[in-house]
């Protein structure tokens, strides 16, 4: 693990173990589009405006509370304070922070911290992915088999009229469900809907094992085309793409 991944690590431990202490959890409002949203996201958010510029100076930001910047020649950092505050705010533990570094080349650095479960995830492009501080290695293609779990939110197996294989789980935060592919504990995972900074994390740990993102029409899932502040509308998925 480089030292600058480290440091992100490091960065983002700090502040899952903040959110697992603070009262801010029970700070609870509703935003404009009906979602949770707790005084912990704000608090978090502020906190790695301030830290993750020292590790890549020259960049800009998009998170999920605070805004959206346009990226800058550096990159910018996509952040997901807390994801799953829903299962946060009710004392659920399947929550997570999840951070990424996105240059003008795509997906450079990311992590995930599930502070509850004790997991960690983080990766960096052509440096591998580490669960826990381990290297995870490298996998070879196999096909998803019906008895295997695989991830799919709701609006995602409507859209594809149910017509995915193996059998669904939902853990009610994408950092969890994209955490828990990537560790193996389910074969592959649908989504729909989400922004950049909710996935960035998961699909560069993804890519550093040997599975991918694409559309489920086929087509390429770049992350460039998605510096928009918009939802991805299309149903993506991944997993073995080429397997």
């Amino acid at each position: 693990m480089s030292p600058q991944l480290s440091s992100l690590l490091a960065i983002v431990r700090e502040q899952g173990e903040f959110a697992s202490s603070t009262d801010l959890r029970s700070d609870v409002s509703l935003k404009g589009d009906g979602s949770v949203v707790t005084g912990t996201d704000v608090a978090v958010e502020r906190a790695l405006r301030k830290s993750l510029p020292c590790l890549a100076e020259g960049t800009s930001f998009w998170g999920e509370e605070l805004g959206w910047e346009t990226i800058a020649p550096a990159g910018i950092w996509l952040v997901d304070p807390i994801d799953g505050t829903s299962n946060y705010a009710s004392g659920n533990p399947l929550w997570g922070i999840s951070v990424a570094l996105q240059d003008s080349v795509g997906l450079r650095l990311g992590c995930i911290v599930l502070p509850e479960l004790g997991f960690e995830l983080c990766s960096e492009r052509g440096g591998g992915a580490y669960w826990n501080g381990e290297r995870l290695p490298f996998l070879s293609a196999t096909e998803t088999k019906p008895h295997e779990l695989i991830s799919v939110n709701d609006s995602a197996l409507r859209q594809l009229d149910g017509n995915v294989i193996g059998k669904p789980r939902l853990c009610g935060a994408f950092v969890v469900d994209g955490a828990f592919t990537v560790r193996r504990w389910f074969k592959s995972l649908y989504g729909v809907n989400e922004k950049l900074y909710d996935v960035a994390a998961t699909v560069l740990a993804a890519r550093e094992i040997g599975l991918d993102a694409r559309y489920c029409d086929g087509s390429d899932w770049n992350e460039r085309d998605l510096l928009t502040n918009e939802n991805i509308r299309m149903p993506w998925e991944i997993g073995f793409i080429n397997g």
